[in-house]
C-alpha cells in the first residue's frame, strides 16, 4: 500500500481543517438549509412514492419521482453529510430537473453512525439498488439504465456500491452504468485521526478495507468524478487519486473541477444548463438511450 500520502505528516489540527468542508465556506450551514428548504417546495409540485421500503431496518426507505414517460433512466441519489447527518428528505430538489429530461429520480435513506457502522450503510446502499433494479416493471422505469449520484460521504458510498460484485447478490454485474461522484473521500484512514471519527467508530484496518480508492477493479461502469473549486487540497486530491486509479484500471472517467462552486453549492449548480457537470451528467445518462 502507498506510503507517500501528503495526509500522513499533517498534525491533527491540519488534518481537521482539510478534512472539514465549512473551513473554505462562510455560509455553509445556509447552503445546508437550503437542501431542505428546496427539497421540501419540489416535494409539493412533484409527485413522489415515499417511504418505500427496500430492506428490514426502519431506515432503509426510498423515495420515488418517477418521470412521465414509461422505460425511462433511473437517478439514485445518495446524500451526504460525513455519514452522520441529512437524509433522502434533504435531496429530492433535483428531481425536477431530470424530470424535466423524461429521468427518474430517486433518494434513498440508509441509518446513520452512530447507530450504523459505515459498514452497514454499504450494505444498505446495495441492497436499495437490488430493490430498484427488482421493482422496476412495477415503477416503470428501466433497471437496465441505473446511474447513481453521490455527494460528499454519498459519493463515497456511491463508489463503494459502484466497485460491489454484484454476482454475490445473483444480479448483472453491469447493474449500474455509470456514477457522479460530487467530492468524495475515497480513501477514508485520514479521517481516523480527527474528531470526524468520533461517532463511526473506524480504526485503520477498517478505514483501509473501507476506503474505494484501494478496491478499483475492471467495471463497466462510468464515473464522473468532480468537486469545487474552493475547496481544501485534501478533497481535491482524494478526487484526482481516485481517478487515477480507475482509469489505470481500464476504465472510462471523467475527471472535473467546477469554478466557482465549493463542497455544498456544487450539489445546486450541477442541475444549471450552463453548466459543465450537467453536460458531462447527461450526456452519460442519455447516450444509454
Amino acid at each position: 500500500m502507498e506510503d507517500d500520502f501528503p495526509w500522513k505528516c499533517m498534525n491533527t489540527e491540519t488534518l481537521e481543517r482539510e478534512y472539514s468542508p465549512s473551513s473554505c465556506v462562510s455560509n455553509y450551514e445556509d447552503l445546508v438549509k437550503s437542501y431542505t428548504d428546496e427539497s421540501l417546495k419540489i416535494s409539493k409540485k412533484l409527485r413522489f412514492e415515499k417511504d418505500l421500503i427496500y430492506g428490514n431496518s426502519k431506515n432503509e426507505i426510498l423515495d420515488l419521482c418517477l418521470a412521465s414517460v414509461k422505460n425511462s433512466p433511473l437517478v439514485v441519489f445518495i446524500h451526504g453529510g460525513y455519514w452522520q447527518l441529512l437524509s433522502k428528505d434533504d435531496c429530492l430538489f433535483p428531481a425536477q430537473e431530470f424530470n424535466d429530461l423524461d429521468i427518474s429520480y430517486c433518494a434513498i435513506d440508509y441509518t446513520l453512525a452512530p447507530d450504523a457502522h459505515i459498514s452497514e450503510m454499504v450494505d444498505q446502499c446495495r441492497r436499495s439498488i437490488k430493490w430498484l433494479y427488482e421493482n422496476s416493471n412495477e415503477y416503470g422505469y428501466d433497471r437496465n439504465k441505473i446511474f447513481l449520484i453521490g455527494s460528499s460521504a454519498g459519493a463515497h458510498l456511491a463508489a463503494m456500491t459502484m466497485l460491489t460484485d454484484w454476482r454475490k447478490y445473483h444480479l448483472p454485474s453491469n447493474i449500474i452504468k455509470g456514477s457522479t461522484l460530487l467530492s468524495g473521500v475515497y480513501d477514508i484512514r485520514p479521517i481516523v485521526k480527527t474528531y470526524i471519527n468520533e461517532p463511526l467508530n473506524l480504526d485503520m484496518d477498517s478505514a483501509s478495507e473501507l476506503s474505494p480508492l484501494f478496491l478499483v477493479e475492471p467495471n463497466d461502469g462510468e464515473v464522473i468524478i468532480c468537486w469545487g473549486e474552493n475547496e481544501t487540497s485534501e478533497f481535491k486530491r482524494q478526487s484526482i487519486e481516485f481517478e487515477k486509479k480507475w482509469k489505470h484500471a481500464g476504465n472510462k472517467s471523467n475527471l472535473l473541477e467546477v469554478k466557482g462552486n465549493n463542497h455544498f453549492d456544487i450539489v445546486f449548480n450541477m442541475m444549471r444548463k450552463d453548466c459543465s457537470l450537467r453536460r458531462l451528467m447527461m450526456q452519460q445518462i442519455l447516450r444509454n438511450q
